[in-house]
Order: C-alpha cells, then structure tokens, then sequence
C-alpha cells in the first residue's frame, strides 16, 4: 500500500495542474551553419603577387587592364552576390566583385607579410580564383573605333606574352563585346560614322570572354569587319565591362 501511495504522488508531481499527461517535447531542427572552414579561399600573398606580374603587362598598355576575377567553374552557378573578406592576424577588409566576378585588390603590406586570406562567401569546389584582361571601360561610354582596335591588339599581345601563347596561337582580333546583364532591358548601344549616322549594334545572349564557365550575358558585338575603322561606338547603357572577340 505505501508503495502505489509513494507512485501516486510522483505521478502527481509529475502531472500540471490540470492533471493530464505533458505533450513530448518536440525535437529541435537542426540547422547547418557554413563555417569559414568550408568557404573558397586563397592566399592574400599569391594573389598580390599576381597582380604585380600582370601590371607589368597593362603598364604599357594603356587601353587594356587587369583584375583579380572569381570565375565559376559551371556556367549555372550566380554571380551575384559575391564577395570577399580579407583576414589576417591584423588585418580585416571587405573587397567587392563586380557583375563580371572582377575585383581591385588592395595592397597592404601588413596583409601581405601576415599571408593574409581572401574568403570568398561561397562554398569550397564551386568558383576559383584568377586573373583576368579586360578593355578599360570609358566613363563617357564613347570609344573610338580605331582604339577599339587598338585596345583588342594590346590584350591579344599581353595575354600571349604573359603565358598564353599556345592557347591563342593562330588567333587573331576580330571585334570587341560589350557586356551587360542578360535580365535587364537591352542596351542602347550604336555606332555613329563619320557623317554622324548611327546605326545599332547587334545583340545576342553569348559568353562574356573567351572562357565558356560563366554563363550568358547580353552581348553588343562590334566586329571590326563589318564596320568602318573612322567610326564611333556610344554605349548610351553603361556595359559591364568590355570584352575581346578572336578568330
């Protein structure tokens, strides 16, 4: 008798006031967290030194210039978005990517003595980090036909002489791509001659630069042969950036 007494009040203890039997508690989800471990990285001291071996190149090649680029390795994956942290033991920045995965590293000593890391906001396996040649973009948008040539040459020359001979051998210029988003309204982009006639570019959805991983852009194409080299191309719709066309 005393023990179903002694089991009775412990049931009794164990039930609310109410006297009915507690709901189970319920199990909690799990939440998976990316840690810094698990994002693309690379060495704040490789990239530095990239980027002074392609200055080299772009020093006397005023209308062409170089960045640090994250490039995707599938062309579904975003480029929106992206960004990297510099950490180091003492050192902390943001650096922002453009549209295009192209970004301006800064150089700081202390980073570069502390081989600081550049982490990128993505998972490991996905992008790469490298470099990448572009034609400098005008902040007027009015770029002379003859320097659109120019401009082509001087890529062409310092990609071969700065480790891609074989890839582009036989290659030769054949036009300049203007690039822009493939979702936003088509871009306003003409060639005016001479006589101040302007006719537009033509625009198709294609790959941004010669590499096939980055997904399509809207591309406005000014293949040389099909245009008078005394012209002059108006980007009325500011371009992402300015790309090379070989043949």
């Amino acid at each position: 008798m005393k023990t179903a007494m002694f089991a009775g009040a412990l049931l009794a203890l164990a039930l609310p006031a109410n006297g009915t039997e507690p709901e189970p508690e319920p199990t909690p989800a799990r939440v998976y967290v990316s840690t810094a471990r698990d994002s693309e990285w690379h060495s704040y001291r490789r990239a530095w030194k990239a980027a002074h071996f392609f200055e080299a190149y772009t020093r006397t090649r005023p209308l062409i210039q170089a960045h640090m680029q994250i490039r995707p390795l599938q062309p579904d994956l975003p480029m929106e978005g992206l960004h990297i942290q510099l950490r180091g033991t003492t050192t902390a920045a943001e650096i922002p990517v453009d549209p295009l995965g192209r970004a301006e590293l800064p150089l700081i000593k202390q980073a570069f003595e502390e081989d600081a890391v550049l982490r990128l906001n993505r998972h490991k396996g996905h992008y790469q980090f490298n470099g990448r040649y572009s034609i400098r973009e005008r902040p007027d948008g009015v770029y002379a036909g003859a320097d659109l040539r120019a401009a082509c040459e001087q890529l062409l020359d310092a990609q071969r002489v700065s480790g891609y001979r074989w890839r582009l051998l036989g290659k030769r210029c054949a036009g300049v791509k203007f690039i822009y988003r493939l979702g936003d309204p088509a871009p306003r982009i003409v060639h005016r001659d001479a006589a101040g006639a302007e006719r537009a570019l033509p625009i198709a959805s294609g790959q941004p630069f010669e590499n096939a991983t980055m997904g399509l852009y809207q591309v406005a194409l000014y293949r040389f042969a099909d245009w008078p080299a005394a012209g002059t191309v108006v980007a009325q719709s500011r371009p992402l950036g300015v790309g090379t066309l070989y043949e």
